[in-house]
């Protein structure tokens, strides 16, 4: 027993030396001091796996050439159909977002065109379309079912879409005066003038979308992608600045005489049209691409959107009664003073319901795209 605690005793003193021995100075002593690694040595992309090899976040950003060739048509009980057809040069950019461990990426895009030509058909005529605007931007974010782990697969999407087609067609006259006295008139003469204003075409899309979209890449070479999606709902607003079902009068005259009765009115638009509707489409996407050199991706493919459905026609009417010649007053009869009364406006809110629409656009798409 009294031979035990001994040797307890320089077994831990041994074990502590050796621990210890780890952390100090090595068996060669060549006049410095080599000390034996405490820690293993990591890379900073190591400390949370953000490196190239284990970084499951990929971006891809680029620009697209979009060229399309357009048709829309508002139809409306009273007048008709308003229409056009167009080709338009659409530039592009976009971010797309991809995540390997949960197999989801978002992406976003915007686009513009300053390059429109075509025609129209209206009621009152047709014409030429030289410019306008056509403008969008959307997002998407998605979730690929089936996958490799790399980007690839087949899944689905839910996103927005903002679109703004307005082809500038003509632009129909309205007057700008809400009240009598906005009625500008000469009480010695009777003649009279109203202001006027127009506006051109305004049309707005706001697009639910619900679709699959898948992508394939071979060899680290080649790649196809594509998409489809339902426009379960889309909202339609903004205005038809050549859309005119009100009587078109004159924005000016000469006083009403005694001798005529009743005083013929005026009647004039007083307003553009707004628009107001929902609707539902289509939208599709397919690309084929190579990869050149590293990161760098050139696609080609083809783009189309459509959608229809019903919206109301709202504008205003007024009724503007000519300053009116005045009867002479006392004995012996003398001329009045003013000579003509003031003119009269009234004015009517109108409404068309459930007036038909559609759009469409599609074309060739081309895009060049860098990934990291």
């Amino acid at each position: 027993m009294s031979r035990l605690a001994p040797s307890i005793a320089i077994l831990i003193v041994a074990s502590l030396g050796s621990q210890a021995f780890a952390a100090d100075p090595g068996e060669q002593w060549d006049g410095g001091m080599d000390f034996r690694g405490g820690y293993q040595s990591y890379q900073p992309k190591d400390w949370n796996d953000l490196g190239e090899q284990g970084d499951g976040i990929h971006f891809e950003t680029g620009l697209r050439y979009w060229y399309s060739m357009g048709s829309q048509s508002f139809e409306e009980s009273s007048e008709g159909a308003f229409e056009t057809t167009d080709t338009a040069h659409s530039g592009e950019a976009f971010l797309r977002i991809g995540d390997d461990a949960t197999a989801t990426y978002a992406k976003a895009w915007v686009g513009y065109s300053g390059v429109i030509a075509g025609e129209f058909t209206a009621p009152p005529g047709s014409g030429d379309v030289v410019d306008g605007v056509i403008g969008y931007a959307g997002g998407d974010f998605g979730w690929n079912m089936f996958n490799d782990g790399q980007g690839n697969g087949l899944g689905g999407f839910v996103g927005y879409n903002y679109w703004n087609n307005s082809p500038r067609t003509y632009r129909s006259d309205f007057t700008t005066a809400q009240t009598s006295g906005d009625v500008s008139y000469n009480p010695d003469t009777g003649d009279w003038s109203v202001g006027g204003d127009s506006v051109d075409d305004m049309v707005q899309y706001n697009m639910l979308r619900l679709g699959l979209s898948g992508k394939a890449e071979f060899n680290n070479f080649f790649d196809i992608s594509a998409e489809v999606a339902a426009v379960p709902y889309a909202t339609v607003n903004g205005v038809l600045g050549g859309h005119n079902p009100a009587p078109t009068g004159s924005f000016s005259g000469s006083g009403c005489l005694i001798v005529e009765a009743p005083c013929p009115e005026e009647f004039l638009k007083a307003s553009s049209t707004s628009i107001n509707g929902w609707g539902y489409g289509a939208m599709a996407e397919v690309m084929a691409g190579i990869k050149p050199v590293e990161n760098l991706t050139i696609r080609l493919g083809g783009r189309a959107w459509y959608l229809q459905g019903t919206y109301d026609a709202t504008w205003r009417e007024v009724a503007i009664t000519p300053p009116m010649e005045q009867p002479e007053e006392g004995e012996p009869p003398a001329p009045p003073d003013p000579l003509f009364s003031a003119p009269s406006l009234g004015s009517t809110n109108w409404i068309s319901t459930s007036n038909p629409f559609s759009a469409f656009r599609y074309g060739l798409l081309a895009e060049v795209t860098y990934s990291f």
